[in-house]
């Protein structure tokens, strides 16, 4: 049976390079520890997603829910999502893309429920976060029916935190929440997040390191429970948010 309360969620920047796959991570991450199913789409010819994903399945941190899948065209994109869709076991599918404009962004954008831009503070991706929200703006002009798209978030990410942030990153906050639909939680810039990339999904490291014979290893686990409630912050922020 088809689920009609099936998330498409696709993170987007006119660059690669910019975090993409990182926060896709991040949200699978909060998505199937919360019970979810997921499925990851790595549009993107480097394959950063796929390759963390068959590190996290040799590791034995991919838990039962997730799923993989990789795609190189508009049409198999769609046939995907389709069909995922119509088999019905799936909660959350996650699309990580290229750093490219043109046609594919645009019907990547026709195909997501959110769209989702991640931020560093800084000059750099500042001017990708204004390039970014400048082609959502004009696809409004390119599409037939502006109201079919789906909402544009902006989320910070490898944030410093409040008290370690120096002026320009503060200043940098302020500037973001003038310029980009900025949800309200950030990412941190977090060692877990970094283990992550190696190690595969938040939730599965957890369970892990809880299990591990070893006391400080278990002592771990608190670290990467911080990065999983943060994680689950953001997604919900994205879900509630509006354009």
């Amino acid at each position: 049976m088809a689920n009609d309360d099936m998330v498409v969620v696709a993170a987007v920047a006119r660059k690669g390079g910019s975090g993409k796959s990182s926060l896709i991570k991040t949200l699978a991450s909060a998505a199937l520890a919360a019970g979810k199913t997921a499925l990851l789409i790595d549009t993107d010819a480097q394959g950063d997603l796929t390759r963390w994903y068959a590190r996290a399945v040799k590791e034995g941190n991919a838990p039962k829910g997730a799923g993989l899948a990789s795609v190189t065209s508009t049409q198999q994109l769609e046939e995907t999502i389709n069909r995922a869709y119509e088999e019905g076991g799936t909660d959350f599918v996650l699309i990580d893309t290229a750093g490219v404009g043109g046609d594919w962004a645009d019907d990547i954008a026709m195909l997501a429920d959110h769209l989702v831009t991640p931020v560093v503070l800084s000059v750099t991706d500042f001017e990708v976060g204004t390039q970014t929200v400048e082609w959502f703006r004009r696809l409004h002009d390119r599409v037939e029916d502006p109201s079919d798209l789906p909402p544009h978030h902006v989320v910070i990410t490898q944030f410093p935190g409040q008290t370690k942030a120096t002026k320009r990153e503060l200043e940098l906050v302020d500037e973001a929440v003038r310029s980009f639909p900025v949800i309200n939680s950030v990412i941190q810039r977090r060692a877990a997040y970094r283990e992550m990339d190696a190690l595969g999904f938040l939730g599965e490291i957890i369970r892990s390191l809880q299990q591990s014979p070893n006391p400080l290893q278990r002592s771990q686990a608190r670290h990467y429970q911080e990065a999983l409630m943060e994680a689950t912050e953001v997604l919900n922020d994205i879900l509630e948010a509006r354009a």
